[in-house]
This record gives C-alpha cells, sequence and structure tokens, in this order.
C-alpha cells in the first residue's frame, strides 16, 4: 500500500482506518483501576487489625523506630493486637532489660525519656490513621470500626500505668507484666527526674512509692 496516498488526518473518507480506540473502550490503566475497586470487599476484624498493626509499624518507621522481632507478628482479635503493639513498644525503648547502675546518669535518663516520647507520638499517630483508614472503608461493618478503636483504648489503658487491668489476669498476657511494672517503675522515674531537679538518688528500677 502506497502511504503517500492516504488521506490527511481530517480530511479523509469515511472508509480509512482510524487510529482512535473503539467508542467505549478504555485505556488498560483504567480498566485496572476499575477492577481493583471492583475487588475491594468489606473488612472484616482480623484484617482491619492487620491494617492497624501495618499503620503503626509504617509509624514507626518514618520515626526510624527500631522494631523487635515481633514486628511481623499477625493479630485475630483486639487482644492480640494490642499485645502486638505493646511489645513493640517495649522493645523500641533503649535496653528494655538493661539493669546497671548506669541508668543514672543524667544521660541515660534523660534518651530514655525521649526515646519514650517519640514512641508514644509515632504509636498515637499510627492508631489514629488506622482507625480513620478502617472508618472510611467502603461497606465496613460498625463492629469492625469498633474492634480497631477498642484496640486503641486498650493500647492507651495499658500503656497508663494500671496494674489492677483485668487484662493481666489472662494467662498468656502473665510474660508481659514483669516488664510492664519495669516500664512503669522507669516512666515514674524519668518523669520526677525531668520535672525535680532535686530528685537523682535511688536507682533507674527502684520500687519507689506511687506519686
Amino acid at each position: 500500500m502506497d502511504v503517500t496516498k492516504m488521506p490527511a488526518p481530517g480530511t479523509g473518507s469515511a472508509s480509512a482506518p482510524s487510529s482512535a480506540p473503539e467508542q467505549g473502550a478504555q485505556p488498560p490503566a483504567r480498566m485496572a483501576a476499575i477492577a481493583d475497586r471492583a475487588d475491594i470487599r468489606p473488612l472484616d476484624i482480623p484484617a482491619a487489625l492487620q491494617i492497624l498493626l501495618a499503620e503503626v509499624r509504617a509509624s514507626f518507621e518514618l520515626q526510624a523506630i527500631a522494631m523487635g522481632a515481633d514486628a511481623g507478628a499477625a493479630a485475630e482479635s483486639e487482644t492480640q493486637a494490642a499485645r502486638v503493639l505493646l511489645q513493640l513498644v517495649l522493645q523500641a525503648l533503649p535496653d528494655e532489660t538493661a539493669s546497671s547502675p548506669e541508668w543514672n546518669a543524667p544521660e541515660n535518663v534523660t534518651a530514655w525519656g525521649a526515646a519514650q516520647m517519640r514512641v508514644d507520638a509515632a504509636l498515637q499517630a499510627g492508631l489514629d490513621r488506622a482507625v480513620s483508614a478502617v472508618t472510611a472503608w467502603r461497606d465496613v461493618p460498625a463492629s469492625v470500626v469498633d474492634a480497631t478503636k477498642e484496640t486503641r483504648t486498650l493500647v492507651f489503658a495499658i500503656l497508663g500505668d494500671d496494674p489492677q487491668n483485668p487484662i493481666w489476669l489472662r494467662p498468656e498476657w502473665a510474660g508481659l507484666a514483669p516488664r510492664f511494672e519495669r516500664f512503669w517503675r522507669r516512666r515514674r522515674f524519668v518523669r520526677r527526674h525531668l520535672t525535680d531537679p532535686d530528685y537523682s538518688s535511688g536507682s533507674f528500677d527502684d520500687n519507689e512509692p506511687r506519686s
């Protein structure tokens, strides 16, 4: 076929082939996007909790907060998700199992307090983003939204220094109880150290009376 005899665009006959897609056809990228949206199904609780865990991990990564071996754990219930998150908090703090006298050094106390504040902020941001994402999901059941909110509430209730929380009566939580007693003592020590310049006696892990 002699291409020199083909009509110019817009001036040819009706029988000339057209380079435009057929009417009603969609570009491949558009079709893929439609297929993706069509495949989105309502969330169940385990899937929503996976979003919650993923958002917190992303928040930790954004703040360059190290995560331990439990970072990839999954959860099927609110209490399981809360336990995973609380383990991440403990593992993210400096030398969580250390008990040497150097912990009383002002620079160590200050560093631990700063790290704890960064972890708290990252945890809060991740949980809030997760709840927002789940709430905005298409056709999400109310029970699923409630589960993510209850997980967030449970995490902060435990972080709030409450040894009377019924969660500690569960056998699967027994291993975390001593670690949180230690965490609470350290946090109280740091707060008193930072707010009271004269408070410098005792060990970082002393069982000082509650204020």
